[in-house]
């Protein structure tokens, strides 16, 4: 055994994300032509994190099928440690997606898939890591996938790392807004770092105050809640403080994975030790560069672009767009 096999596993690793990711068959202008590509909220944000530069792992259930093998080897490629189960009894789950000038018209067939049968069992693929992250759909596919949730907020399986946990409401997955609303709640206050869209937030909770949210999910002094308002800006709240950064601006193509590729950024900053502000900026660096392509996930980073990315470069970016915007258009 080599000395970087050694360490591979004795080192804990950045992230470990667990739930489902589907193939999305997307069309833009054609519809007889698709493009096939990985969605999953989670696995969006372990990719995003590995084109950062951090070491992450993927867990799930696949189909045993083509479309189970296409997943596994897209994450794969990507520099993300895979850790799926093939089900040879479920599929892979299906979504297609047409996006237009008006906005995205996505529809699901995943009522079968294997990732219905997540259960606290696959937590005995995760390993060790910095951080668990998992969102708030897991828990409305099954009752198994909702107890491997639970197991990973309350820390039930003994797991060292610190849990980041995304809202990410889907309301045609759950029975009623309620029902989400109670379940989601519980989740967010027994994480470390919870992310939430101001739109989620209305949804649930009836609010999009940052005061409100904060002092309805925080519990203990440790605590973070992270409140996402689109296209403006984002603020990271603790017990006692609140910062907010604003968005850069960006040409959209297709919205979707914003979330997660902000997750992921923010994510990213905490491993390497940034302050708030920085974190904040990264994730709006990776929302913007998601934003502007059809895949759920930003395009990776060059080199020179890797190591040019700092707490300081972020600074002066947000600082020259700040200039832009005071002096208007030329």
């Amino acid at each position: 055994m080599t000395r970087a096999e050694e360490l591979r596993g004795t080192e804990p690793l950045d992230a470990v994300c667990i739930g489902e990711t589907m193939v999305a068959f997307v069309s833009r202008d054609e519809l007889r032509h698709y493009l096939a590509v990985t969605a999953g909220a989670e696995s969006n944000v372990a990719i995003g994190m590995a084109r950062l530069g951090c070491r992450t792992r993927w867990v799930s259930r696949l189909g045993d099928d083509p479309l189970g093998l296409l997943v596994e080897q897209s994450i794969a490629a990507t520099g993300v440690e895979v850790a799926a189960i093939r089900d040879g009894a479920r599929p892979t789950g299906v979504m297609t997606k047409h996006v237009t000038e008006s906005g995205t018209q996505a529809q699901y067939y995943r009522s079968e898939s294997a990732a219905r049968s997540l259960s606290v069992d696959d937590l005995q693929r995760a390993g060790r890591a910095k951080w668990m992250h998992v969102t708030g759909i897991t828990p409305a596919l099954s009752t198994s996938a909702a107890d491997l949730v639970t197991a990973v907020v309350e820390r039930q399986t003994g797991h060292e790392g610190r849990v980041a946990f995304d809202v990410n409401l889907r309301p045609a997955l759950w029975p009623d807004l309620a029902t989400a609303a109670g379940v989601l709640l519980e989740l967010s206050r027994r994480a470390d770092i919870v992310f939430i869209g101001d739109d989620e937030a209305e949804a649930l909770f009836g609010t999009t105050k940052t005061g409100a949210l904060a002092e309805l999910i925080l519990r203990r002094d440790d605590q973070e809640l992270v409140v996402k308002r689109g296209p403006d800006h984002a603020s990271a709240v603790g017990p006692d403080s609140e910062v907010s950064e604003s968005a850069l601006a960006a040409d959209v193509v297709d919205a979707t994975g914003a979330g997660d590729a902000f997750a992921a950024g923010y994510l990213a900053a905490t491993c390497f030790g940034w302050p708030v502000r920085a974190r904040l900026r990264l994730g709006h660096l990776m929302g913007s560069r998601v934003v502007g392509v059809l895949e759920d996930v930003p395009p990776a980073f060059t080199a020179a672009e890797l190591d040019g990315l700092s707490p300081a470069a972020l600074a002066a970016r947000w600082a020259a767009a700040a200039n832009i915007d005071q002096q208007g258009p030329s």
